[in-house]
């Protein structure tokens, strides 16, 4: 699995609504519509818990640190789906 976005790409963040329309991620709301620049990325794998009915599934993501252009403050871990590409 390849990353979506890479080091020095301008990005934003975006809203994200879970299946019953909450924010999936609202630890992100105030930042929602800033814009940044990608740090790192790392590669987080994970699967279902044993037991559960997600045992064995595969949830692989990266995660972005994220410096934003607003005032600087760098956010650690921003999942792929939270993130829109800067057009030029």
């Amino acid at each position: 699995m390849e990353p979506k976005y890479n080091k020095e790409q301008r990005v934003k963040i975006i809203s994200v609504k879970n299946q019953h329309g909450h924010l999936k991620y609202p630890e992100l709301q105030e930042h929602i519509n800033e814009t940044g620049t990608i740090l790192d990325f790392y590669f987080i794998p994970m699967r279902g818990v044993e037991g559960t009915t997600l045992e064995g599934e595969v949830y692989d993501q990266y995660l972005y640190k994220i410096r934003l252009d607003k005032d600087g403050t760098i956010l650690e871990a921003v999942t792929e789906d939270a993130l829109a590409t800067l057009d030029g």
